[in-house]
């Protein structure tokens, strides 16, 4: 018996000496969270020599990037595996593993070509995309149906019906992310690019620019009419995606601006508006120049350059398999986040749990990119402290759109 036990002991020792553990960063919005702990388990039994453990980060994208930043700067190995936005990559990139020779590996010709290009800087790919964005238009179809109206094409018509149906039922007209953070400039250059105005373009900032500086004042005069006139609450300024996901979903507005993953928790059983609602383009602005827009999002994997190689390997591994079409399907299915490889979001799974995928396919294609800067996070606070001020009545639309202009040709040029 002391034999069997010392050599038990001793071959514990031996596989745990060939043991690896990585830690991954993970968004916890929605069931993000639940999922990638379940997909985990699943990757952990396959590969029983290594343990990952899961690093819940804010879902504050500007909080989470503050983290980053800490934690690549101090050069630690941890964590080995970074869930990073779609933004990201150009200002991270010092810091990343260099995965251009793991191309093939990865089996990145068989995903969304603009998902693949936001991960590569200066030739390098540098992470891999995980799951896409856009931002869409959620809306009670009982409503709209109820009160005779069909599904708005501009946003002044959106306007209209929803102040009109807010007042008759009682709840919020529309909601959707105006907190001071990355979420509102994915809002702001919705409004500004449907309205046909540019922030920056090619690198240049051109939002003064006569081209487009009618069109951008007319944008965010616009995103404060919404508010002062009662068809967004006031508190939409603090909110967040899952502020006006949780608002929607009881029941308590008409329209909601939010990213695909907000379908699956809208429609589960116990959601107050299971089955009532529908999703569209977001609204395109006033004529001559409004056009739709959507804007990119996403979140990409990449590895940190301080882990050591071992440590390497595995999250290698790891990103493999969830890169896999099974586990983007799994995803996709249970979180409600858009696949990035093609036959995964085709995937009959998929559509059935996502039907509007099977009508929203050039939403996700043409979705438009936030400026492109290894400064980006210097741009979008910037964007976000101009906009903020308009829509908390402590600045004009003029006022800050110039301030902007200003602010941000001294960081760029």
């Amino acid at each position: 018996m002391k034999k069997v036990v010392v050599l038990f002991a001793i071959l514990t020792m031996v596989l745990s000496a060939f043991s690896i553990t990585i830690t991954m960063t993970a968004g916890a919005v929605g069931r993000e969270l639940e999922v990638l702990n379940e997909q985990v388990e699943m990757f952990m039994k396959e590969n029983p020599d290594i343990t990952v453990n899961v690093l819940p980060m804010p879902n504050s994208s500007t909080d989470r990037h503050d983290l980053y930043v800490t934690y690549l700067a101090s050069g630690t190995p941890d964590p080995d595996v970074l869930m990073l936005d779609v933004i990201w990559p150009a200002e991270f990139s010092p810091f990343l593993v260099d995965l251009t020779d793991d191309y093939d590996y990865f089996g990145l010709d068989g995903f969304f070509p603009g998902t693949v290009a936001s991960n590569t800087v200066d030739g390098s790919l540098v992470a891999v995309p995980w799951f896409t964005d856009a931002g869409i238009l959620y809306y009670r179809k009982d409503l709209l149906e109820k009160y005779g109206y069909d599904v708005p094409e501009t946003w002044d018509e959106l306007y209209t019906i929803a102040k009109d149906i807010s007042q008759k039922e009682g709840i919020e007209g529309f909601v959707w992310q105006g907190a001071r953070y990355e979420g509102l400039t994915c809002d702001v250059m919705e409004f500004v690019h449907s309205f046909g105005g540019e922030i920056m373009k090619d690198g240049e900032v051109v939002v003064d620019d006569p081209e487009y500086y009618d069109n951008n004042v007319a944008a965010i005069t616009f995103m404060d009419k919404l508010i002062e006139d009662g068809v967004s609450p006031r508190g939409v300024t603090t909110y967040m995606e899952e502020e006006a996901r949780r608002i929607f979903q009881n029941g308590d507005a008409v329209f909601m601006r939010n990213w695909p993953y907000a379908w699956s928790l809208v429609n589960a059983p116990e959601s107050p508006v299971a089955g009532k609602v529908g999703i569209t383009v977001l609204p395109k602005g006033p004529e001559p120049d409004g056009r739709n827009s959507a804007t990119l999002g996403g979140w990409n994997l990449g590895i940190n350059a301080n882990s050591s190689a071992a440590e390497v390997e595995a999250s290698k591994k790891l990103i493999k398999f969830l890169l896999s079409k099974e586990q983007q399907v799994y995803k996709a299915v249970y979180s409600g986040q858009t696949p990035t490889m093609i036959e995964a979001y085709n995937d009959p799974r998929t559509i059935e749990a996502n039907p509007f995928y099977a009508d929203l396919l050039d939403v996700f294609l043409n979705a438009e990119p936030r400026p492109i800067s290894p400064i980006y996070a210097e741009i979008s606070y910037e964007i976000q402290v101009a906009v903020h001020e308009v829509l908390t009545q402590q600045a004009e639309p003029e006022d800050a759109l110039n301030n902007l202009a200003e602010n941000l040709k001294s960081i760029v040029e």
